[in-house]
C-alpha cells in the first residue's frame, strides 16, 4: 500500500510539472509577434533622394494600405490609400513637388504603422 501511494504521490508531481511547463510555454509565446500579418517597407536605395522617388513594400495579404509622406508630425502628402494585393509594390513621387529637406514616408494599416527617414535634396 505504501508503494502505491509512493506511486501517486510521484505521478501527481509529475502532473503539476508538466501543466506548469505548459503554462510557461504558453506565457512566453504570448508576446511574440506574428509577421506575416505585417507589411514590409524598404528603405530608398538613394539618400539624400532626388527627381523621381520609388518607394517600395511589401503586402503579405490583401490589405488595405495608406502610404503617405509626413514633415515632422505633420502629413504633407498622401499618396496612396487602397487595397492592395499580395506582394510587391512600387508607388512613384516626384519630389520636386515639395522643398529641400527631411521627410518621413510610411505606411499605416489596420495593424501598423511603419515610418523611415529620408532626405530630399533636388539642387
Amino acid at each position: 500500500m505504501e508503494k502505491l501511494i509512493d506511486v501517486l504521490f510521484y505521478s501527481f508531481g509529475i502532473l503539476v510539472l508538466i501543466i506548469l511547463y505548459r503554462l510557461l510555454l504558453k506565457r512566453l509565446s504570448k508576446g511574440k509577434v506574428n509577421l506575416e500579418s505585417y507589411c514590409t517597407l524598404y528603405s530608398l536605395e538613394k539618400n539624400p533622394a532626388s527627381g523621381e522617388i520609388e518607394f517600395y513594400f511589401v503586402t503579405p495579404e490583401l490589405m488595405k494600405v495608406e502610404f503617405s509622406i509626413w514633415k515632422e508630425n505633420e502629413k504633407i502628402i498622401e499618396l496612396r490609400s487602397e487595397h492592395f494585393k499580395k506582394g510587391g509594390h512600387i508607388i512613384r513621387y516626384d519630389s520636386t513637388q515639395i522643398a529641400d529637406g527631411e521627410y518621413f514616408f510610411g505606411i499605416i494599416t489596420s495593424n501598423q504603422r511603419t515610418i523611415k527617414r529620408f532626405n530630399i535634396k533636388n539642387n
